[in-house]
């Protein structure tokens, strides 16, 4: 990660009552367009496992972590609930995934035993701010604005501002750093495939 888009100084705490626990595609470590480094800086209560096969999750406490506790999955699958439903109300932790939309849906392929925890998605996510990458689809959040809109929709009292004003700083900053001829109009040219791209929720 290049030193100048470290975004340290603007991050403030966000006391989250939910904690979150990532499962981040090793491609997207240590990448400057990330934003799971938003959120690591910022919640007060969140865990980053990086991999993407069972034993790799399995060896860094997994297990433990999903263990009597009401998991709820934030992802699209065939049998996912909206987030804005009141089954969500019944969720005491969260967990989402972090990569491109093809890497995350093979984590989820790789790891069965998530389809076990019940998924929820967003009816009607806000549009996305991550201007490093066009979104391939509408719809599409990077993983700091998932995170801040799953807090605005389940525990509306948390100040979600802290992690869209880093979000924005990190996107400024890596901005400066592209070349004119890999801009489109205000952004990168598009790659879905690229680490930093945005995913579905």
């Amino acid at each position: 990660m290049h030193p100048n888009t470290c975004v340290c100084e603007v991050c403030e705490q966000v006391d989250n009552r939910h904690r979150v626990i990532i499962l981040q595609h090793p491609s997207e470590v240590g990448h400057s367009k990330g934003t799971v480094r938003v959120l690591q800086q910022c919640l007060t209560r969140v865990e980053v496992l990086v991999g993407e096969s069972p034993a790799s999750f399995s060896q860094q406490g997994l297990e433990r972590l999903l263990t009597g506790t009401r998991t709820g999955l934030l992802f699209p699958c065939a049998d996912s609930q909206p987030v804005e439903s009141n089954a969500a109300g019944q969720i005491d932790q969260w967990l989402v995934l972090d990569g491109t939309w093809r890497k995350a849906a093979k984590i989820l392929h790789l790891n069965p035993q998530l389809r076990q925890l019940p998924c929820f998605h967003f009816a009607d996510p806000p549009a996305s701010h991550y201007r490093i990458r066009k979104a391939p689809k509408a719809g599409q959040l990077s993983t700091a604005e998932a995170v801040a809109y799953l807090f605005t929709l389940t525990e509306p009292a948390t100040d979600t501002e802290p992690l869209l004003r880093a979000q924005d700083v990190l996107i400024r900053k890596r901005l400066a750093f592209v070349p004119d001829h890999h801009k489109t109009k205000d952004h990168e040219a598009p790659d879905p495939e690229l680490p930093g791209s945005l995913t579905n929720y």
